[in-house]
């Protein structure tokens, strides 16, 4: 209908209306265009206030894997600092452990010499008794002689210079003997 005002607006000819009607095409063409446009135009601005929605909150994950990041940094630098804090702590109790292994060592060194010493003291002590019943014997034995000498003594006052020459020999004989067993002692303990 518009078509039939357009062509009676511009007079007559077929050329006229040929024309119109391209005009008229062209018009239609141009409306469901600028409809499709708009139609296109609310798409597109619902996707890009979805994309805007989309780039916060990419922008809200960014933030916090940089806050992660971030904070992922300062732990691996306080892992390194441990780390090395952990490597000299090592390196020291593995020191700690090898002059401990040098003391044990040691020990059973001193434990080894400390039990050959008291096997040797106890051998000693064994000669030392044996020594000290042979002595007591003797004693004994001097004893015996110092109490004949004393009857003899008494009995025979006249030889009292020959008992005194026999207790010096006495006396001299324990002192020897006590002498000896003395050196013995001593010498054990300087083994």
């Amino acid at each position: 209908m518009e078509e039939e005002l357009l062509i009676r607006d511009f007079g007559s000819g077929y050329d006229d209306y040929k024309e119109r009607r391209d005009l008229l095409k062209e018009i239609e063409e141009l409306k469901k265009i600028k409809l499709f446009l708009e139609e296109e135009d609310i798409r597109l601005l619902r996707d890009i206030d979805i994309l805007s929605g989309e780039l916060e909150g990419i922008e809200i994950a960014l933030s916090s894997a940089n806050n992660h990041i971030l904070s992922y940094e300062k732990r691996k630098k306080e892992c390194g600092k441990n780390i090395e804090v952990l490597k000299n702590r090592k390196e020291d109790m593995i020191k700690e452990i090898d002059e401990l292994h040098l003391r044990i060592r040691e020990l059973r060194a001193e434990e080894i010499a400390t039990t050959t010493l008291n096997k040797n003291l106890r051998n000693e002590l064994g000669s030392i008794n044996s020594e000290k019943s042979r002595v007591i014997k003797r004693l004994d034995i001097v004893k015996t002689g110092i109490k004949s000498i004393d009857r003899d003594q008494i009995e025979r006052l006249p030889n009292l210079e020959g008992c005194d020459s026999v207790l010096k020999q006495v006396y001299n004989v324990l002192r020897e003997t006590q002498d000896r067993m003395e050196i013995s002692a001593l010498m054990k303990k300087g083994m």
